[in-house]
């Protein structure tokens, strides 16, 4: 038995040698279906002799949201409620923008898909009505519009001794008499108290006014002398006696309500207020700017005030009438100004 089997041609089929039907394609290097085999597979197939099985399952797709499915209960179906006509139909064109939805007030609870949806109304386009300019026609520009340089010490005839002086400070007391008013009825800085202003302030104020200043439509003027009032100062270390002190410096004494420096021109308000607030913070009393508009405005308020006031005890009819012996206890400053100035 052995011997036959082993004188016969020993032969396996195996996927190598089989090529059903295959052509050895020479442009693809491969084994590829001859075509009209495939012509003729494609012509006797059909759904029913490949074998193919049919399902009658039908994928559900997306269902209907309704409100017993948001909430995980089944409940029964809610009668509808018909939605009112309201002033944002027009929102539902297809044109419309819709950001997104909003809260329905009340208790009723519906899915988010089903909330009536509201866009945010935003202004496009407007009319815009704006106030003609002022007019400037009447002003006139100097010929030197910048603020001038202020000399540190008086110029003295001759060759006199500078002479000395005590404090005096009722030059800074009080309210001021004269220089309390814009001569050019625009802008300018305005003193609340009384104080003293040396060489490094005004030359402070002349700079910083000098180079933000258009001086091609604005001008500058200067409402205070140059520093006149001489201080004396006794050397560092020196023992106390001596007699007086030589002169240190010299300064200008300023009361509330004195205008320091004036700004005009062919300008707004909003255009000079900026490098004015500037300088007003940086002087060494309270100090604020101010225009005619508003000079005006607020001596009208005080003049209603004054007139609108109910209380008949006022300070000056308390001190006029030495009322609880004021006089014993009160300056004689109190006595002219009524506790409105130092």
């Amino acid at each position: 038995m052995s011997s036959d089997v082993q004188g016969q041609e020993w032969k396996v089929d195996c996927s190598d040698d089989e090529n059903y039907g295959l052509v050895y394609s020479e442009l693809c290097q491969e084994w590829v279906p001859d075509p009209i085999s495939v012509a003729q597979l494609y012509q006797s197939y059909s759904s029913k002799e490949s074998g193919a099985t049919e399902l009658d399952w039908i994928c559900p797709g997306r269902k209907d949201p309704h409100a017993s499915d948001a909430d995980g209960e089944v409940e029964s179906e809610e009668p509808k409620i018909e939605k009112k006509k309201s002033d944002f139909d027009f929102l539902d064109e297809p044109n419309s923008m819709k950001l997104g939805p909003r809260r329905v007030p009340g208790n009723i609870k519906q899915p988010r898909l089903l909330r009536p949806t509201v866009g945010y109304l935003s202004q496009i386009a407007g009319m815009k009505h704006y106030q003609p300019p002022p007019d400037f026609s009447h002003i006139k520009l100097p010929e030197k519009p910048k603020l001038h340089f202020m000399e540190k010490v008086p110029q003295l005839s001759g060759s006199s001794k500078p002479p000395k002086m005590a404090k005096r400070l009722t030059l800074m007391r009080g309210p001021e008499p004269v220089h309390n008013q814009l001569i050019n009825k625009q802008y300018g800085i305005v003193a609340l108290c009384g104080g003293r202003l040396h060489s490094g302030h005004m030359e402070m104020l002349r700079l910083t006014i000098n180079r933000k200043m258009d001086a091609t439509k604005m001008f500058a003027s200067w409402r205070i002398d140059p520093p006149w009032q001489p201080l004396t100062r006794q050397g560092q270390g020196k023992r106390m006696g001596g007699g007086k002190g030589s002169i240190d410096h010299y300064v200008t004494p300023i009361k509330a309500g004195r205008i320091i420096v004036e700004v005009g021109g062919r300008c707004e308000f909003e255009q000079a207020y900026p490098f004015l607030k500037e300088v007003a913070d940086k002087l060494p009393f309270r100090a604020k700017v101010t225009s005619y508009a508003l000079m005006e405005e607020e001596r009208q308020k005080e003049l209603d005030e004054i007139r609108s006031n109910q209380n008949r005890y006022t300070a000056e009819y308390v001190i006029k009438n030495n009322m609880g012996g004021v006089h014993d206890w009160i300056s004689l400053y109190d006595k002219n100004w009524f506790f409105k100035h130092v």
